[in-house]
């Protein structure tokens, strides 16, 4: 309810469109879980997509607000068997992004996930979301470059700072992200 509240005041920021860019994103992410116990984990090739608005806020500075699908994830290895674990994120990034060129700008911000689905498995799907957290905290740091009007691309990390496990470890989302950006307006 509340990551609907504030996509309603994101949305109602302004209506015009010719003011506030908006545009499709989407991209893939290699994610982990770092922290306790994790020695048996390895990285899992994913995808993110969703949506983006563009807000001037000063000379050489923006805001972007993003409402993406996420899927994080890793590999498990127990016992010689493979297994992989997805988390599919509904997620909420705000990034300023400080432009030291026409072309080229720094990106940091917050970013909060909420968790709608957990499966393990590689045939039939086991439901494990009772063995993670509802929702996810952490930051995202990266750059962008601007392609041509219409098209730009960026590189992000992620790095969660809430622990996303509802075990005895303490573990958290990292995902290192490439995405393409496609204005609409």
């Amino acid at each position: 309810m509340r990551l609907l509240f504030i996509l309603l005041l994101i949305a109602g920021i302004n209506g015009n469109a010719q003011e506030h860019p908006m545009g499709i994103k989407m991209g893939g992410n290699i994610s982990n879980l770092s922290g306790d116990g994790t020695d048996n984990l390895s990285s899992m090739v994913n995808f993110h997509a969703g949506f983006f608005m563009e807000i001037d806020a000063a000379k050489d500075f923006k805001i972007q607000p993003e409402l993406l699908f996420s899927v994080y994830g890793f590999k498990l290895d127990s016992e010689g068997n493979t297994s992989n674990v997805r988390l599919n994120y509904i997620i909420l990034p705000v990034m300023a992004k400080y432009f030291v060129s026409e072309k080229f700008s720094f990106d940091a911000g917050p970013q909060v996930g909420l968790l709608v689905t957990a499966k393990n498995g590689t045939g039939s799907l086991a439901d494990v979301k009772s063995d993670f957290y509802d929702r996810d905290f952490g930051i995202n740091a990266g750059a962008s470059l601007v392609i041509s009007e219409k098209v730009s691309a960026s590189v992000t990390y992620y790095f969660g700072l809430t622990d996303v496990t509802a075990i005895d470890n303490k573990n958290f989302n990292r995902a290192f992200q490439l995405a393409f950006q496609f204005k609409i307006n």
